[in-house]
């Protein structure tokens, strides 16, 4: 359990759920060919971007409101700061891949990124994280991951219009529903932490049977969104694999409860993306 919880609070495992699912992507889109340094840079930049999300003033969070993570972060930040700037170093070593145009459309999502923690919206009272817009912080979530792990691969290999080509975007769409659907869960888990800050999440605005059957309707979507595609596709394997993700995203919500532990988020929502992801490696 030790290394475990080391790899979940460290935000390597979702490092590594991310590149699993910016390399479905080249599974999905035949047109593609695969680049190693992608999925690299794109495990480098979500270490990176999570760590910074936690650690960012860390030391002002009251003790009553540390949650296992923040306490993990408090014990080990020095390594993971030093686990950064290495993967920073890594990442200037492997950009000369690039080109200045893939550069540019990963602009937004970075300052996007920083903006979800750091206030860059002023407001009559006070400045706003991204996060703080009321209820949009699981559909911020979705089209970011979404960005970085579908649409990076796109214009990297072809042209930022190309993202909008009728099969791509309806990929688009598919994934960030999906995404909402695992992201919801996310903000049940910190409704408490989020009443007391004020916070208008969509879990402190609907409550938690609320937000748990939202998220039911959004896996539904996505399940809907997906068999339509695939079945046009007539790709079985595929078919059988979208019953999967559906079973297991349903068990997942449906055992939900308020004292459930932060690890049961991160394994249960964290870890149907990665089966999504590898899911797709394997039959699309």
């Amino acid at each position: 359990m030790g290394f475990i919880r080391g790899a979940v609070y460290s935000n390597v495992f979702v490092g590594i759920v991310l590149t699993l699912l910016a390399m479905s992507s080249y599974s999905l889109i035949a047109e593609l060919s695969f680049n190693w340094y992608l999925p690299i840079s794109v495990f480098l930049g979500s270490f990176v971007l999570y760590n910074f999300h936690r650690l960012y003033k860390i030391d002002f969070i009251p003790i009553h409101r540390l949650s296992a993570r923040h306490e993990w972060m408090l014990a080990n930040g020095t390594h993971i700061k030093y686990g950064m700037a290495i993967s920073v170093l890594i990442a200037m070593l492997i950009l000369p891949n690039y080109d200045a145009k893939d550069v540019v459309w990963l602009v937004p999502a970075a300052m996007v990124s920083i903006g979800y923690t750091v206030p860059v919206i002023p407001t009559e009272s006070k400045w706003w994280r991204l996060r703080d817009i009321p209820l949009a912080k699981p559909l911020i979530i979705s089209l970011v991951v979404t960005y970085l792990t579908l649409c990076f691969p796109i214009y990297e290999q072809f042209e930022i219009r190309d993202v909008f080509q009728p099969y791509n975007l309806t990929l688009f769409i598919e994934r960030c529903v999906f995404l909402v659907s695992v992201t919801i869960p996310f903000e049940m888990r910190d409704i408490g932490t989020d009443k007391e800050e004020g916070l208008a999440t969509l879990a402190t605005y609907l409550g938690f049977d609320l937000s748990k059957r939202l998220a039911f309707s959004s896996l539904a979507l996505w399940f809907f969104l997906f068999e339509w595609r695939v079945v046009s596709e007539h790709n079985l394997a595929l078919a059988i694999s979208g019953l999967i993700i559906l079973a297991l995203g349903v068990v997942g919500i449906w055992r939900l409860n308020e004292s459930k532990k932060e690890m049961y988020f991160v394994l249960a929502f964290e870890g149907l993306i990665a089966v999504y992801a590898i899911l797709m490696l394997l039959f699309a």
